[in-house]
């Protein structure tokens, strides 16, 4: 008879201001859920996981001493911004809980691992994708212990761990070529205090990892290695899921008596130019509208959908209303250096004509360039405010996996302490502070104390997405944490659709 075991999976609460961490619970932890309840279910499984996953953002701060108690298994992961609170769980998991057995993942601590490993006295990490490695792991953990551990642990590709205070760095281990070979839908069930009266704000869908491109600022590339779609038929599923959560009054329904779905995908529409990649999204585009009723989707997208009609005009069928467009910058010599393959003039084009079609469109732009100056950051400010609806704001951040992260041997961006000075050899990261908020790493131009007033002034003259939707979930939290329904209506200001001459 199987012996069960409890699995905690913990996403640490964010530091940044992406309302969408805040408000829809990120995939990873759902599809690794899912995973190691397919593991325990096939025939002859030696253990039973028991499954819990902790949004901090939705759940509050979980308490490493009382809330992990009786705990065998903590799965923890964590973006760069939250990479402080997730090595503090870790650590007094550990302290407080000896015995439990703590792995971490994702794309801050794969990249990263001996850091995460030594500060946290975590025993491992896996790199990039998990559920194709995790249920198995989990059996060695409560299977062996020492030296048989260890041995057991050098035998998988992809992880990380400690073997006598020596770091050791298994192979790269394969992707997964078809990611919903492993798991189907994600696994929602799992997640604390989701209820009719605590709903999630939005949906999301997966349908496909990866990208086709290659931007030096992006982790994505390297997280998740080529772009590989799940199948038509896991599609539908996923959909048919929320369908049925949203009839459950577990997906917030908005005063049009819709819900709202993130198509999590970094690159839902594909370039022209890949060509069999567009030509699958077409159709599998067409097949969605019998499956979507009901439904309002968002996707973040390339400009050139709008040089697209056909996708665009199927993307409109199936009831999509906001795209996110990475516009990045209006300066044809900043977009070459971080290898986004676009021309302004042509983008310029593109948002107009997709605002023309119908859609709400946010741009989302990086400042701090290397071709940036204050007054052309000012002008970019004016300029995209007049082609999209919303923006996001990022000033330039070095992320782990890039090749703005300092590689050790000279190479990649100079990191800044919390003070603003040269961060010392071999000391952490303030990593609560890479929000895009301000500079973290040394720049000619800007200090760090200047590039947040730099950011200020730049995002006054925007009309920042985040500000509208971080008032709608505050006011949906407290009214769930007050006890008291949700309100039936939320106005949405909503901006001129005025596209001004470039």
């Amino acid at each position: 008879m199987a012996q069960t075991k409890r699995v905690v999976l913990l996403q640490p609460r964010t530091t940044g201001g992406n309302f969408e961490y805040v408000a829809i619970p990120r995939q990873g932890m759902l599809f690794l859920s899912a995973a190691l309840g397919r593991w325990s279910e096939r025939e002859g499984a030696p253990f039973r996981y028991e499954r819990e996953i902790w949004f901090e953002d939705r759940s509050g701060k979980i308490d490493p001493d009382k809330d992990l108690e009786g705990v065998d298994i903590l799965l923890v992961t964590a973006l760069i911004n939250e990479t402080l609170r997730a090595y503090e769980v870790a650590r007094l998991a550990k302290l407080y809980h000896p015995r439990i057995v703590v792995i971490g993942g994702g794309p801050q601590m794969g990249p990263l691992s001996e850091e995460a490993l030594r500060y946290t006295g975590m025993d491992c990490v896996v790199q990039r994708e998990g559920e194709d490695i995790i249920g198995q792991l989990c059996d060695l953990f409560m299977t062996y212990s020492g030296d048989d551990l260890l041995a057991e642990l050098h035998k998988l590709n992809g992880i990380s761990f400690l073997d006598h205070g020596q770091f050791v760095q298994r192979p790269f281990r394969l992707m997964m070529k078809h990611p919903d070979d492993w798991v189907k839908l994600p696994d929602y069930a799992s997640v604390r205090d989701l209820t009719p009266a605590n709903p999630m704000a939005a949906g999301v869908l997966e349908t496909t990892r990866g990208c086709t491109e290659s931007c030096t600022y992006c982790e994505v590339i390297e997280q998740f290695v080529g772009y590989r779609p799940v199948s038509r038929e896991t599609e539908i599923a996923r959909i048919q899921q929320l369908q049925q959560m949203a009839a459950d009054g577990l997906i917030y329904r908005w005063p049009d008596g819709n819900i709202r779905v993130f198509i999590s995908d970094d690159l839902h529409a594909p370039p022209r130019r890949a060509i069999k990649f567009r030509n699958e999204r077409l159709e599998r585009a067409r097949g969605w509208k019998p499956y979507t009723e009901g439904m309002r989707f968002i996707s973040q997208n390339r400009a050139e959908l709008g040089s697209d009609p056909e996708l665009a005009e199927a993307f409109l069928e199936y009831g999509t209303e906001m795209l996110y467009i990475g516009v990045e910058s209006s300066s044809a010599e900043n977009l070459l250096a971080i290898h986004k393959k676009q021309d302004p003039d042509q983008v310029h084009r593109d948002l107009i004509a997709l605002r023309r079609m119908g859609f709400r469109v946010v741009a989302m732009t990086i400042i701090g360039l290397p071709y940036d100056t204050e007054e052309s950051i000012m002008q970019l400010a004016e300029w995209v405010r007049g082609v999209s609806d919303y923006q996001t704001a990022n000033l330039l951040t070095p992320l782990p996996a890039t090749i703005n992260w300092p590689d050790g041997r000279g190479g990649g961006l100079t990191l800044l302490d919390r003070d603003g000075s040269i961060l010392p050899p071999g000391k952490m990261p303030p990593y609560d502070l890479f929000t895009g908020r301000q500079l973290v790493h040394k720049d000619r131009r800007w200090t760090m104390q200047e590039s947040r007033e730099l950011y200020q002034r730049y995002t006054s003259r925007l009309r920042p997405v985040d500000r509208l939707y971080e008032l709608i979930y505050a006011r949906m939290r407290r009214k769930a944490q007050r006890g008291e329904a949700i309100p039936r209506r939320v106005d949405l200001p909503m901006p001129e659709m005025t596209a001004p001459a470039h």
